[in-house]
């Protein structure tokens, strides 16, 4: 066939060859139900956080170390400014400290009783989850983490915000 030289017959042929090479969207009735999750690496272990619980995603600010607080501690900074505590996952959960690297970052916490943020040592953005890819934990070994989900091809622990801060072992920081 031979391409039209009046405008409007142009327009009306490209919109036929694009209608006729077009290739449709997929077909499902079903939608999934899912949630938003970021997804970080701390101690070499990946693990995924609800967005819900996450106010911010900053570099690692100047920190000022709390003399006789435990070695999970990274210290005190000015953070939004309000004086935020920062914490240490790799050293936290695996004894590790943090990589320090410029991917380094802490996850600044929602949290309505301190101002709380944890140190780790990448993230990888957020994730959408399937609430039908997540299972409990058989053998809870990390505090605050209860749950697993199903995220590229592996299973990764979810990490509770509110869990961890509210657990004993969290809130006995004094060495």
């Amino acid at each position: 066939m031979t391409v039209p030289t009046n405008a409007f017959d142009y327009l009306l042929w490209i919109q036929d060859e694009a209608a006729a090479h077009a290739v449709g969207m997929p077909k499902s009735d079903q939608v999934e139900a899912t949630w938003q999750a970021v997804l970080f690496r701390a101690g070499g272990q990946q693990m995924l956080v609800p967005l819900i619980q996450v106010r911010a995603i900053l570099p690692p600010p100047h920190q000022v170390r709390i003399p006789g607080a435990k070695s999970w501690i990274a210290g005190l900074a000015n953070m939004r400014g309000e004086l935020t505590g920062i914490y240490d996952l790799a050293r936290f959960y695996f004894q590790l400290p943090a990589e320090q690297t410029r991917h380094s970052v802490v996850l600044l916490a929602k949290n309505s009783r301190f101002s709380v943020a944890f140190l780790v040592d990448r993230s990888y953005g957020i994730r959408q989850v399937p609430f039908s890819a997540e299972r409990p934990i058989q053998d809870v070994h990390l505090t605050g983490v209860l749950r697993e989900a199903w995220v590229e091809n592996e299973w990764l622990p979810i990490l509770n915000l509110d869990a961890l801060t509210e657990s004993d072992q969290f809130m006995n920081a004094v060495a």
